[in-house]
């Protein structure tokens, strides 16, 4: 499990860092790119949870993304959870391809930023239109994501190797521990 928040935790500081490379307009004059390699991450890693981890999972996560990028109260809290809550089903329906995988990133970080969206809406702290939103923010973070999560998934790919390379050396040494304590009968 540490391994897993590790990634994450890389990824969301990779994001830190794409946002200081690339920062936003804020008087929306130019597209927007918001990094969700973090949260593409998070989406990746939570595929294999049960539900109950992937929640909890995303939800502490989106508490820190609200505390220490967004400066919110919950606003990406909630939508982390929504988005865990999203994945859990669809990932019963999907294999570990790299095309699901993407469409899978791309799609949750649409549900996310609808959630995010609506929430700022209704609490009368977005003033742009649901269009000027689209063209201007989510348009260009779709499309510069997907470029990203290709690299995420071989990235991903290795610290799955990784942890797998470290359970069969963990049951090798389990194994021979048995057989140790079996032949001191």
């Amino acid at each position: 499990m540490i391994i897993h928040v590790l990634f994450v935790i890389v990824c969301f500081l990779i994001d830190g860092i794409l946002m200081v490379l690339f920062p936003n307009d804020t008087a929306l004059s130019d597209l927007v790119f918001v990094s969700n390699l973090g949260f593409c991450a998070l989406v990746l890693t939570i595929r294999k949870f049960s539900l109950t981890d992937s929640c909890l999972f995303a939800a502490c996560f989106g508490m820190l993304y609200d505390h220490y990028f967004a400066n919110t109260l919950f606003i990406y809290a909630i939508a982390f959870f929504c988005s865990a809550f999203v994945v859990h089903f669809w990932s019963k329906h999907m294999t570990d391809t790299v095309l699901e995988s993407l469409i899978l990133c791309i799609s949750t970080i649409f549900v996310k930023d609808c959630v995010v969206y609506f929430c700022m809406f209704f609490n009368q702290m977005a003033g742009l239109s649901i269009q000027t939103w689209f063209v201007k923010v989510e348009f260009l973070t779709i499309l510069a994501n997907a470029i990203l999560v290709l690299i995420l998934i071989s990235l991903l790919r290795v610290k799955e190797d990784y942890i797998e390379k470290k359970e069969r050396q963990v049951r090798k040494e389990e194994k021979v521990e048995w057989f140790r304590l079996r032949s001191k009968r």
